[in-house]
């Protein structure tokens, strides 16, 4: 539902720093009372509320607004630092944007029309406003359910893996940001908003200006309630921000993953009132108005099971019974994929003392990113590394955090690895294949923080470049981004490695492909037990 029934109003105010900050106010009909608030915060223009939440404008991202309007609650709009009719530097996802936002909702406590119990809403940006407001405490912020939001920047979205994301990073930055502030009359100079790209360049490292804008090393500061919401289809965006978000507060607490598996479905769910209804309002109901609806009786994780159609629950993120699985990357072909080796995915270790996959890049039959053509038709696969398992025999679930541990050489100093993994369909079963977890890393970001790393979850430090030397083999240990599927009988697994993206099925989190040429060797030997490990869960609940 797009149409709001009501006339805002615009309220204008002053932040510790000085800035004027502008934002509009929606009241319920009447427009009498004290009414708890809701605010959704980002760089999008207030004005631009009137667009539709469809593909083409997809930073409109406000949920369903008459919906609460009719229940009671009052919905803020906030033009942040630097944006819109705020004044200030645009200063993206940082600890003053954070202060701000802060600034903010003390400001609309004190209003008549505000009960002073404040929640925060929005998916993608207006999600990571909720992250960021909430680590600096401010003191009527009462609960904030971010929707689809990430808490890393670094790691989620500008340089997976270490290496840099091309794709989203223009068509959001330029598309959704600057030209939408130029059409608005407004230049594009204005708030240093051209400056960010050149920053984001800039630091290619995990240093001081990301660490800024990463509200994932304060979330222990947060000890509200937080709803927080993933969708399975933005993975590669905000779904690992999610998780991190749930496991990190200090608060009451709860996850819920989505079903939506596009980026486009997830954008449509949040605007539809089906899930405010069901998930969000009664959340707020009982934070924002003291409702005794039960809704702190749910289980503490519920996500959406892929593949088995339903819901599960558990009472932690990764499940408490989701222990690894280590499938061995094999030389033996699988005879079921059209690739540069058709390997196997095994549970034996392997035996031999040297086995070795090697391929040669660029590749010259790539025609869209790795995607080439089989007589005019697409073909994803036909020109990247597979390695593919058995069908397997019974339904197994596989929840949670997972990991390639591989070990590779090169003759380059460094080079990249993207991995992707896929579910096939059983035999006489038609669909294309289904893809369940990705994930990247350069080789010379392969430094582990040990303090967060676990066995199913490496945590890279990117805070330094470590060269490889040619022909040295390397263990990576790179991370799969959350999953939550099933594999039925006559299914099979298919791990894709390369280092490039398909233009066609990845977009638009493509990464930068660069300048690499070269030749990388994949061992996987006694030597070298190079491996996928995946959560697998003994029995999921309904």
């Amino acid at each position: 539902m797009t149409t709001v029934n009501v006339t805002p109003f615009e309220i204008q105010f002053r932040t510790r720093d000085g800035l004027l900050l502008r934002a509009d106010v929606y009241l319920p009909p009447g427009g009498q009372g004290a009414f708890p608030t809701l605010l959704a915060a980002s760089p999008y223009q207030k004005s631009l509320r009137r667009l539709p939440p469809m593909g083409v404008f997809p930073f409109i991202e406000y949920g369903p607004i008459q919906l609460y309007l009719d229940h009671g609650y009052a919905y803020v709009i906030l033009d942040l630092p630097g944006s819109g009719v705020s004044e200030g530097i645009w200063d993206p996802w940082s600890r003053a944007e954070g202060e701000a936002t802060h600034d903010a909702i003390e400001h609309i406590a004190t209003q008549p029309w505000s009960s002073g119990r404040i929640g925060m809403i929005g998916q993608s940006y207006y999600a990571m406003s909720q992250w960021n407001a909430a680590r600096t405490r401010p003191p009527h912020l009462t609960t904030i359910v971010p929707y689809d939001g990430s808490c890393d920047p670094y790691r989620d979205f500008l340089y997976h893996g270490g290496v840099p994301i091309q794709g989203f990073l223009g068509s959001w930055l330029i598309g959704s940001v600057l030209l939408q502030h130029t059409a608005e009359g407004h230049d594009v100079r204005g708030g240093a908003r051209h400056e960010v790209l050149p920053d984001v360049l800039s630091h290619t490292l995990d240093d001081g200006w990301h660490r800024r804008r990463a509200a994932f090393w304060e979330l222990g500061n947060i000890d509200i309630p937080v709803f927080s919401i993933g969708v399975w289809g933005k993975a590669s965006l905000h779904l690992r921000g999610n998780v991190n978000g749930f496991n990190g507060v200090r608060g009451p607490r709860r996850l819920l993953i989505t079903e939506p598996d596009t980026f486009h479905k997830a954008q449509h769910y949040f605007a539809e009132e089906a899930l405010h209804r069901e998930e969000l309002l009664p959340w707020y109901d009982h934070h924002l108005k003291g409702v005794d609806n039960g809704v702190m009786d749910q289980a503490a994780v519920r996500y959406f099971v892929n593949g088995r159609g339903r819901y599960a629950s558990a009472d932690a993120w990764p499940p408490a019974d989701a222990a690894p699985r280590a499938f061995y990357l094999s030389g033996a072909r699988s005879g079921m994929v059209n690739s540069l080796n058709d390997g196997s995915l095994t549970d034996a270790a392997p035996a031999e003392a040297t086995a070795t996959t090697a391929w040669t890049y660029p590749d010259e039959q790539w025609v869209a990113g790795v995607t080439t053509f089989v007589n005019g038709v697409p073909d994803h696969v036909a020109r990247v590394n597979t390695f593919t398992t058995a069908p397997f025999e019974k339904e197994n679930e596989f929840t949670g955090q997972g990991a390639l541990v591989l070990h590779a050489s090169s003759d380059q100093t460094d080079f990249d690895v993207f991995v992707k993994l896929s579910l096939l369909p059983a035999p006489g079963r038609p669909g294309p294949a289904r893809k369940m977890s990705q994930g990247w890393l350069r080789a010379s970001h392969r430094r582990e923080d040990p303090a967060l790393t676990q066995e199913l979850r490496p945590f890279h430090t990117h805070d330094r470049v470590e060269p490889v030397a040619p022909g040295q083999v390397v263990e990576l240990r790179i991370e799969l981004m959350p999953m939550g599927f099933v594999v039925q009988p006559g299914e099979r697994l298919r791990l894709e490695i390369t280092n490039n993206d398909s233009t066609m099925i990845d977009q638009p989190m493509t990464h930068w492909y660069g300048q690499k040429v070269g030749t990388d060797t994949y061992h996987h030997d006694r030597l070298h037990p190079s491996r996928l490990l995946l959560p697998q869960r003994a029995a999921s609940s309904p």
